[in-house]
Protein backbone atom coordinates (compact mmCIF):
# COMPACT_ATOMS: atom_id res chain seq x y z
CA UNK A 1 0.00 0.00 0.00
CA UNK A 2 1.56 3.60 -0.81
CA UNK A 3 2.06 5.91 2.10
CA UNK A 4 -0.21 8.57 0.68
CA UNK A 5 -3.07 5.42 1.05
CA UNK A 6 -2.13 4.93 4.52
CA UNK A 7 -2.11 8.18 5.41
CA UNK A 8 -5.20 8.87 4.09
CA UNK A 9 -7.22 6.05 5.56
CA UNK A 10 -5.46 6.76 9.19
CA UNK A 11 -7.27 10.29 8.25
CA UNK A 12 -10.44 8.89 8.19
CA UNK A 13 -9.98 6.54 10.70
CA UNK A 14 -9.28 9.29 12.76
CA UNK A 15 -12.48 11.12 11.51
CA UNK A 16 -14.41 8.32 12.22
CA UNK A 17 -13.29 7.81 15.63
CA UNK A 18 -13.66 11.22 16.13
CA UNK A 19 -17.97 10.05 15.51
CA UNK A 20 -17.53 7.25 18.22
CA UNK A 21 -16.35 10.37 20.87
CA UNK A 22 -18.92 12.34 19.67
CA UNK A 23 -21.68 9.79 19.94
CA UNK A 24 -20.26 9.17 23.64
CA UNK A 25 -20.40 12.72 24.25
CA UNK A 26 -24.30 13.50 23.09
CA UNK A 27 -25.48 10.94 24.86
CA UNK A 28 -23.55 11.89 28.20
CA UNK A 29 -25.19 14.99 27.70
CA UNK A 30 -28.59 13.59 26.58
CA UNK A 31 -28.34 14.64 23.20
CA UNK A 32 -29.80 11.36 22.35
CA UNK A 33 -30.43 12.07 18.56
CA UNK A 34 -27.66 14.63 17.42
CA UNK A 35 -24.87 12.50 16.93
CA UNK A 36 -22.33 11.71 13.95
CA UNK A 37 -23.03 8.24 13.01
CA UNK A 38 -25.33 8.86 10.24
CA UNK A 39 -22.63 11.48 8.96
CA UNK A 40 -19.77 9.05 9.74
CA UNK A 41 -21.97 6.67 7.17
CA UNK A 42 -22.64 9.08 4.44
CA UNK A 43 -19.12 10.15 4.74
CA UNK A 44 -17.62 7.15 4.57
CA UNK A 45 -20.01 6.00 1.19
CA UNK A 46 -18.47 8.96 -0.25
CA UNK A 47 -14.56 9.41 0.77
CA UNK A 48 -13.29 5.72 1.41
CA UNK A 49 -12.40 3.90 -1.49
CA UNK A 50 -11.96 0.90 -0.07
CA UNK A 51 -15.63 0.24 0.09
CA UNK A 52 -15.82 -2.60 2.41
CA UNK A 53 -14.14 -0.17 4.75
CA UNK A 54 -16.46 2.68 4.19
CA UNK A 55 -19.05 0.10 5.32
CA UNK A 56 -17.31 -1.49 8.19
CA UNK A 57 -16.26 1.88 9.98
CA UNK A 58 -20.02 3.42 10.49
CA UNK A 59 -20.81 0.00 11.89
CA UNK A 60 -17.83 -0.59 13.76
CA UNK A 61 -18.45 2.79 15.35
CA UNK A 62 -22.38 2.14 16.12
CA UNK A 63 -20.94 -1.17 17.67
CA UNK A 64 -17.80 0.05 19.92
CA UNK A 65 -20.32 2.58 21.22
CA UNK A 66 -23.46 0.04 21.74
CA UNK A 67 -21.40 -2.01 23.78
CA UNK A 68 -19.77 1.16 25.64
CA UNK A 69 -23.21 2.26 26.66
CA UNK A 70 -23.78 -1.93 27.66
CA UNK A 71 -21.11 -2.04 29.62
CA UNK A 72 -20.09 1.04 31.30
CA UNK A 73 -23.79 2.91 31.50
CA UNK A 74 -27.36 3.32 32.19
CA UNK A 75 -27.86 3.37 28.69
CA UNK A 76 -29.37 0.02 27.25
CA UNK A 77 -26.39 -0.40 24.09
CA UNK A 78 -28.19 -3.34 22.94
CA UNK A 79 -32.04 -3.65 22.98
CA UNK A 80 -33.26 -6.52 20.37
CA UNK A 81 -34.10 -7.01 17.09
CA UNK A 82 -34.98 -3.32 16.32
CA UNK A 83 -31.19 -2.66 16.32
CA UNK A 84 -30.62 -4.49 12.89
CA UNK A 85 -33.03 -2.07 11.49
CA UNK A 86 -30.75 0.68 12.92
CA UNK A 87 -27.54 -0.68 11.46
CA UNK A 88 -29.26 -1.52 8.33
CA UNK A 89 -30.19 2.16 7.81
CA UNK A 90 -26.65 3.23 8.89
CA UNK A 91 -25.61 0.32 6.05
CA UNK A 92 -27.85 1.68 3.62
CA UNK A 93 -26.55 5.82 4.27
CA UNK A 94 -23.34 4.44 3.42
CA UNK A 95 -24.53 2.65 0.20
CA UNK A 96 -26.60 5.86 -0.79
CA UNK A 97 -22.41 7.73 -0.01
CA UNK A 98 -21.06 5.47 -2.66
CA UNK A 99 -23.83 6.04 -5.53
CA UNK A 100 -22.85 9.76 -5.05
CA UNK A 101 -21.16 10.95 -8.33
CA UNK A 102 -20.44 14.46 -7.44
CA UNK A 103 -20.02 15.52 -4.00
CA UNK A 104 -20.20 18.92 -4.37
CA UNK A 105 -21.99 21.09 -1.32
CA UNK A 106 -25.29 20.59 -2.27
CA UNK A 107 -25.36 17.00 -3.20
CA UNK A 108 -23.85 16.19 -0.16
CA UNK A 109 -26.03 18.87 2.19
CA UNK A 110 -29.20 17.38 0.18
CA UNK A 111 -27.64 13.64 0.98
CA UNK A 112 -27.18 14.61 4.64
CA UNK A 113 -31.27 15.55 5.04
CA UNK A 114 -32.20 12.77 3.21
CA UNK A 115 -30.32 10.28 4.97
CA UNK A 116 -31.51 11.98 8.50
CA UNK A 117 -34.89 10.91 7.28
CA UNK A 118 -34.50 7.78 5.79
CA UNK A 119 -33.23 7.09 9.60
CA UNK A 120 -35.79 8.04 11.06
CA UNK A 121 -38.26 6.03 8.69
CA UNK A 122 -36.62 2.58 8.79
CA UNK A 123 -35.23 2.97 12.67
CA UNK A 124 -38.84 3.22 13.83
CA UNK A 125 -40.28 1.16 10.84
CA UNK A 126 -38.67 -1.68 12.95
CA UNK A 127 -40.50 -0.48 16.43
CA UNK A 128 -43.51 -1.11 13.77
CA UNK A 129 -42.73 -4.51 13.05
CA UNK A 130 -41.16 -5.85 15.99
CA UNK A 131 -43.45 -5.03 18.49
CA UNK A 132 -46.84 -4.92 19.61
CA UNK A 133 -47.20 -1.51 20.44
CA UNK A 134 -49.22 -0.73 17.20
CA UNK A 135 -51.05 -2.68 15.02
CA UNK A 136 -49.37 -4.12 12.24
CA UNK A 137 -51.82 -2.05 9.20
CA UNK A 138 -51.44 1.06 7.34
CA UNK A 139 -52.76 2.87 9.98
CA UNK A 140 -50.69 1.20 12.69
CA UNK A 141 -47.78 2.15 10.34
CA UNK A 142 -48.44 6.04 10.60
CA UNK A 143 -49.48 6.07 14.45
CA UNK A 144 -45.73 4.66 14.89
CA UNK A 145 -44.46 7.23 13.28
CA UNK A 146 -46.73 9.89 14.50
CA UNK A 147 -45.79 8.56 18.11
CA UNK A 148 -42.28 8.82 17.46
CA UNK A 149 -41.86 12.75 16.41
CA UNK A 150 -42.41 14.03 20.20
CA UNK A 151 -39.98 11.32 21.07
CA UNK A 152 -37.45 14.48 20.32
CA UNK A 153 -39.47 16.87 22.01
CA UNK A 154 -36.42 16.74 25.17
CA UNK A 155 -33.80 16.87 22.38
CA UNK A 156 -31.34 19.64 21.90
CA UNK A 157 -33.42 21.65 19.87
CA UNK A 158 -36.63 20.00 20.59
CA UNK A 159 -38.16 18.68 17.04
CA UNK A 160 -37.50 15.53 14.95
CA UNK A 161 -36.73 18.06 12.20
CA UNK A 162 -34.06 19.65 14.14
CA UNK A 163 -32.53 16.82 16.19
CA UNK A 164 -32.21 14.27 13.77
CA UNK A 165 -31.91 16.39 10.42
CA UNK A 166 -30.01 19.32 11.46
CA UNK A 167 -27.72 17.00 13.77
CA UNK A 168 -26.87 14.92 10.65
CA UNK A 169 -26.16 17.95 8.48
CA UNK A 170 -24.27 20.02 11.25
CA UNK A 171 -21.54 16.62 11.68
CA UNK A 172 -21.26 15.90 7.90
CA UNK A 173 -20.33 19.31 7.49
CA UNK A 174 -18.03 19.21 10.58
CA UNK A 175 -16.70 15.50 8.70
CA UNK A 176 -16.58 17.48 5.47
CA UNK A 177 -15.15 20.45 6.57
CA UNK A 178 -12.36 18.61 8.43
CA UNK A 179 -12.02 16.38 5.51
CA UNK A 180 -10.79 18.95 3.01
CA UNK A 181 -8.79 21.04 5.19
CA UNK A 182 -6.50 18.17 6.48
CA UNK A 183 -6.36 17.44 2.70
CA UNK A 184 -5.31 20.76 1.51
CA UNK A 185 -2.81 21.18 3.91
CA UNK A 186 -1.19 18.09 5.46
CA UNK A 187 -1.57 15.53 2.38
CA UNK A 188 -0.82 18.68 0.17
CA UNK A 189 1.86 19.19 1.75
CA UNK A 190 3.42 15.44 1.70
CA UNK A 191 2.90 15.15 -1.99
CA UNK A 192 5.11 18.66 -2.42
CA UNK A 193 7.75 17.22 0.16
CA UNK A 194 7.75 13.61 -1.91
Amino acid sequence: MKKDSIQENLVIASLIFLAIICRLATNKLELWNFNAIGASALFGGIVIKNKRLAYLLPLLTLFITDVFFQLFTNIQGFYGGQMFFVYGAFLLITFIGTHIKKANTVNVFLAAIGTGVLFFLISNLGVWILSTLYPHTVQGLVACYAAAIPFYRNDLFGSFALNTVLGNVFFTGVLFGAWALIKQTTLQSNKQLA
